[in-house]
């Protein structure tokens, strides 16, 4: 009984049920954490069948192992990929995602707005490999036209921007790249499967900090990268390299979180836009971020585009950096710190944090200010989190 649910099912029924293939030979109901280091066989030619590839088996476990193998399988049927590979971290997916497709002269075109540690990257340690990047607004679709460069290699985006919640219409921007031949790389984090699919929507490669959504709970870090060949072929040779893979463990934290993906972002995108829809006729805010508000200037692309709204909200307040401190200061329920996409409300302050890399003009031209928060926001009783907002508001 069990194994990989048919892809006929629907998200949540695999979503709990993938990446049991992998654990059929020991008849366990859950996937099991197989903390080793190295594989015994049943003789030398086993170990020579297995290591030429003429058997299907392990050799050591920063080339593969059961418990990592069933998280990728299970990520990639929810994400609806030909192939995952895991990383220790969402960045060393990102760097070995473009690893793989670049190489000394290509140039990469990304969007203008996007999580501080994929912006770092492009700017300050990609220039060192002969790459170039450029930038660009990539809701203007005339001035993602006149970006493409004869060496553009990579068009690299996030759906829903971070932290502005800016749209990218991927099935346009994708078509645009088609024409270029250029390969289409999506940061998914902020919309995880169930709120978005890129492969249907003309992307080639997706990228995602399971550390936030996909893993849930704030207790691992990881990354993962998906695709098809030979793109995945080169992820996966580099990954082995490098080195930089996700451990067995962590695996199967991100794997349980996975289960619950669907019911937690059901609840959390719920709140998400009562509280968008609270802190929009709030007197002390000067501005909301959030897709799901008629006010959002690509309201019908979000609903075009997306099965929800997303889990993530950001507002500004009046008086910058201090008043940004001082409602941090007054959350009592809502935790302040970094990260998000976890069953808890968490508030953090990108100017300072996520986007600090950036410069204030750059941060101030894309309304990253001083005076924005960003909720990534969780499953708890919304009357409880908009209590704890109007009286962190109200100390101001």
């Amino acid at each position: 009984m069990g194994g990989r649910p048919l892809k006929k099912h629907r998200f949540a029924t695999r979503a709990v049920h993938g990446g049991k293939r992998n654990v059929r030979p020991v008849h366990s109901h859950t996937v099991p954490i197989f903390q080793t280091v190295n594989y015994e066989y049943e003789d030398f030619n086993q170990k020579l069948r297995v290591s030429s590839g003429e058997e299907e088996g392990y050799l050591y476990t920063r080339y593969s192992n059961p418990t990592v193998d069933a998280m990728n399988e299970a990520v990639a049927d929810v994400e609806e990929a030909d192939k995952a590979f895991a990383f220790a971290s969402g960045m060393a997916a990102i760097s070995t995602a473009f690893f793989a497709l670049i190489k000394d002269g290509d140039h990469v075109l990304a969007s203008s707005v996007l999580y501080g540690g994929s912006y770092d990257f492009l700017v300050n340690f990609l220039p060192q490999y002969g790459v170039e990047a450029s930038f660009v607004d990539v809701w203007d679709h005339d001035a993602v036209k006149k970006g493409f460069r004869k060496n553009t290699r990579v068009l690299y985006l996030e759906p829903m921007m971070n932290p502005t919640l800016m749209l990218a219409d991927l099935p346009a921007l994708a078509s645009f790249a088609k024409e270029h031949d250029v390969f289409v790389l999506v940061d998914n984090t902020f919309t995880p499967p169930y709120l978005f699919h890129p492969f249907r929507n003309g992307a080639q490669g997706v990228v995602h900090s399971t550390t936030k959504f996909i893993g849930g709970h704030g207790d691992t870090i990881g990354g993962i990268v998906l695709g098809s060949d030979p793109f995945m072929e080169k992820v996966e040779k580099l990954g082995r390299v490098y080195g930089g893979v996700m451990s067995p463990f962590n695996a199967w934290l991100t794997l349980r979180g996975l289960r619950t993906l669907g019911v937690r972002l059901e609840r959390s995108c719920e709140n998400a836009l009562a509280l968008a829809e609270f802190l929009e006729g709030h007197a002390k805010v000067r501005r909301v971020y959030y897709p799901g508000l008629e006010s959002h200037p690509q309201h019908t692309l979000a609903k075009a585009l997306f099965a929800g709204f997303g889990s993530m909200v950001s507002f500004e307040i009046d008086g910058g950096l201090n008043a940004a401190r001082k409602a941090d200061d007054a959350f009592r329920l809502i935790t302040s710190t970094v990260s998000l996409g976890e069953v808890d409300t968490i508030a953090s302050h990108p100017a300072s944090s996520s986007h600090r890399n950036m410069s204030p003009e750059y941060r101030d031209k894309y309304g990253i200010t001083d005076g924005l928060i960003r909720l990534s926001v969780g499953i708890e009783d919304i009357e409880d989190l908009k209590a704890d907002i109007e009286q962190a508001l109200n100390s101001l």
